[in-house]
């Protein structure tokens, strides 16, 4: 066999493999393109609908987290309420045994100068003298020193707690801080007579930065 005879065969040989190798692929369809663009419209559709719920889930969490928040504020506004309400509680059980104390100095006081009034005069029987004596009397100076202190002991409490009582006598009526219990024609020493000036006081009032405690029971100068 000539040499140029063998290379023809070889190219035949080589022409069938590749027409046999083309024929084993599948011909593409027809619609490919459209096909294509179904594909991308439904991965783009599959994607959005991933962020549109990443974002739901996102805003989930942030609601989530607003609200524990939340509920931590009114958790600790509610608590820091209760303390002060504790604390007014509190405060407010000392004032009627400031008051006892006050009116019980009071009374010692007046009665002490009613003593030394007596003790003055020179017609005193024995047991008069007695009760006059500068013993007794050093007794009831003691007790009410001893009272003294423990009103300004309850007294330094309430300042702590940012008590303080109201102004009052000398003062001008004022309907948010005092409580008017009766009037007066009458004035004391060294106040003018101006209408609506406070001439006495019945009971103390008491107040802090937030509001009053309870307010001033007062005597109101009325002219005649």
């Amino acid at each position: 066999m000539s040499a140029h005879r063998q290379v023809w065969e070889t190219l035949a040989r080589l022409l069938d493999r590749v027409e046999n190798s083309v024929a084993l692929v599948p011909p593409a369809p027809a619609n490919l393109e459209l096909e294509i663009r179904k594909l991308g419209k439904t991965q783009l559709k599959a994607n959005l609908l991933v962020e549109e719920q990443t974002a739901q889930v996102k805003q989930s969490i942030a609601a989530a987290q607003a609200a524990q928040e939340q509920n931590s504020r009114l958790f600790e506004a509610f608590s820091a309420e209760r303390a002060v309400q504790a604390q007014k509680d509190t405060l407010e059980a000392i004032l009627p045994a400031l008051d006892g104390l006050e009116h019980a100095i009071v009374s010692g006081q007046r009665y002490l100068r009613t003593r030394d009034r007596a003790a003055a005069n020179p017609n005193l029987t024995p047991e008069q003298v007695v009760l006059v004596s500068p013993a007794d009397r050093a007794v009831l100076a003691g007790w009410l020193s001893g009272l003294n202190l423990v009103r300004e002991r309850l007294r330094a409490i309430l300042e702590a707690g940012g008590v303080t009582p109201i102004p009052s006598i000398g003062q001008l009526f004022d309907p948010y801080l005092h409580i008017a219990v009766g009037t007066s024609t009458q004035l004391p020493v060294g106040l003018e007579a101006t209408p609506n000036i406070i001439v006495a006081e019945e009971r103390r009032g008491y107040r802090t930065s937030a509001g009053v405690i309870r307010f001033a029971e007062v005597i109101v100068y009325r002219p005649a």
